[in-house]
């Protein structure tokens, strides 16, 4: 797959400071955003089908692949200008799939409910369903039998680039290396994998990454 070969990097890994490396991520994140809300203005109602219909493809597949019964995917449900996903979501939770999905909690934390596409949830702030119901602790996103995991980008060693809320960096390194490298698969446009992006040593890495081009595997270029 072809990188993103636009400068957005930081001297992340030649003693930058802290501010330093925040500013580039929020500079990033800056770019980012609009572009996405510009983007899905230009794809239109029928380019927007075309988006989702492979997302939906590709993520049926990458879930075959790895969990072979129905089980409990931990995901999420995005915003308008987010890769869309929610038709793989209903498509998987029609084949017998639990779905979890986060609600935000005060301290910066994330509980997991369950999503059911049949019925109609209330609206966050933000103009996303949030599920009513049984709240579970970061427990059961870890014992997800897999995770699709949202970003703002990614680079080609997997480092993601995130909202800027640090809900994903706190949980993402709880999981064990086969959790990560198995079953857990970051979720971005294809022009959001960039050959570098600014990170501090402590922001979370994803080996797999999906678009709406298919896999991609953090540092094999192909």
């Amino acid at each position: 797959m072809h990188l993103n070969t636009t400068p957005a990097t930081s001297n992340s890994d030649a003693g930058a400071s802290a501010d330093d490396i925040s500013l580039d991520k929020d500079i990033l994140r800056s770019q980012i955003r609009p572009r996405r809300l510009t983007a899905r203005s230009h794809r239109g109602e029928h380019g927007q089908q075309q988006m989702q219909e492979l997302f939906t493809a590709h993520i049926l597949e990458a879930v075959a692949q790895r969990v072979h019964s129905p089980g409990t995917i931990a995901a999420y449900l995005p915003t308008k200008s987010e890769p869309p996903i929610v038709e793989a979501l209903t498509r998987l939770h029609e084949d017998g799939h639990r779905i979890l999905v986060p609600v935000v909690r005060p301290g910066r934390k994330l509980a997991w409910v369950h999503w059911d596409p049949t019925v109609e949830h209330p609206l966050s702030p933000m103009g996303i369903p949030e599920p009513e119901g049984e709240e579970q602790d970061t427990q059961a996103f870890i014992d997800a039998d897999l995770r699709l995991i949202p970003a703002l980008a990614f680079d080609a060693g997997g480092h993601r680039l995130g909202q800027g809320g640090g809900y994903y960096d706190r949980i993402i390194p709880l999981l064990s290396d086969q959790q990560l490298t198995g079953r857990s698969i970051g979720i971005v446009f294809s022009d959001e994998i960039y050959e570098a992006i600014p990170y501090d040593q402590w922001d979370a890495i994803l080996p797999v990454i999906l678009t709406e081009r298919g896999i991609f595997l953090a540092h094999q270029q192909g």
